[in-house]
């Protein structure tokens, strides 16, 4: 898999971004996976074999609300899963696509938003 220029300049917009809370990138397409990026820290043996079935769920991911179920939305141009200690972005091309870990505290206003909200639902 191929390596292009806009995926070098994805990882310095995001270390430009992010700085210390980028924590990996993985670009995929229908075959294949390529570690773009890992920091050391979080460039363990548990993440290193869960590469493959992460790319797999990857693959077969699809929107809740995708332009052909409900067009009112417009098109999707990433998806984000909020996790206790990290963030991750998903951004679908025509081929695959690139997931981007960073830590949580970089979506602080989303993750204390989130918070409130499990809390209230959380409620007995």
């Amino acid at each position: 898999m191929m390596t292009g220029e806009q995926y070098q300049k994805l990882l310095q917009l995001v270390r430009d971004r992010a700085g210390d809370a980028f924590r990996a990138a993985v670009k995929y397409d229908a075959r294949d996976w390529v570690v773009l990026y890992i920091r050391d820290d979080v460039a363990t043996d548990e993440l290193r074999g869960a590469f493959e079935t992460l790319a797999d769920r990857a693959r077969d991911y699809e929107p809740i609300a995708g332009e052909a179920v409900y067009s009112g939305l417009g098109q999707t141009q990433a998806t984000v899963e909020l996790h206790a200690d990290a963030v991750l972005l998903h951004f679908r091309e025509s081929d695959g696509g690139v997931v981007v870990s960073l830590d949580r505290n970089i979506a602080q206003g989303l993750g204390q938003f989130v918070n409130r909200c499990n809390g209230v639902l959380n409620r007995e």
